[in-house]
């Protein structure tokens, strides 16, 4: 009996040590976390004319109700045509990140073709893409890789910026991210990138307007 009892003690104490030792690796974390919540002000895909201004509209946080601290990374060159990416980043208590993203055109004047239309890649299936104006210069691609066919996930925003030039920057589509590099365009003709996604291989693709 007194050996029973001994033992009971024994396991009675080393569950009160485990449970310390918990409480020390568990000490200072919240049992709830609230994901950082980003919310844009203002536009998220904006353009604006070479020599013209780009004031940023900022951005909102939240953790859960309570308001907290954005980091903004990127500028925008209103003298340079391009695509520019304002890159914000918000962090809880317990150092969840959130990202959110403004993308900036900077439009030449020399970029006046209007680019609409369908699209064929040359190789691979031969999948067809469809180019729309959303306003002004920013255009959406719903086939960015020529794909057979495409799902909501790969249709990507991209600018027109200059004389033979597009620019497609990182975004985050419907279950997915897309980015493309080496991007140019003959007005009328064709147009070509490189997608950068893990389930796309690194060659470039051209697109011939049918």
């Amino acid at each position: 009996m007194k050996k029973g009892l001994k033992l009971i003690l024994i396991a009675l104490t080393l569950f009160a040590a485990f449970s310390c030792e918990e409480d020390k690796v568990t000490e200072g974390i919240s049992s709830i976390t609230y994901y950082p919540v980003i919310t844009l002000k203002g536009e998220q895909w904006n353009q604006v004319p070479v020599g013209g201004t780009f004031t940023d509209p900022g951005v909102t946080a939240k953790e859960g109700d309570k308001e907290i601290e954005v980091k903004a990374n990127g500028t925008v060159d209103t003298k340079t045509p391009g695509v520019y990416v304002i890159e914000y980043t918000a962090v809880n208590k317990d150092g969840y990140s959130s990202i959110e993203y403004r993308y900036v055109g900077v439009i030449s004047a020399a970029a006046t073709a209007d680019i609409s239309g369908s699209y064929k890649r040359n190789a691979g299936v031969f999948g067809v893409s469809k180019v729309a104006k959303v306003a002004g210069n920013l255009y959406t691609a719903d086939n960015v890789g020529g794909v057979a066919v495409p799902s909501p996930g790969e249709t990507v925003y991209f600018y027109y910026f200059d004389k033979g030039k597009i620019g497609c920057p990182y975004q985050l589509t419907s279950g997915n991210a897309f980015e493309c590099t080496t991007a140019s365009i003959k007005e009328g003709v064709s147009y070509s990138w490189v997608v950068i996604n893990p389930l796309f291989g690194t060659a470039l693709r051209t697109f011939v307007k049918q």
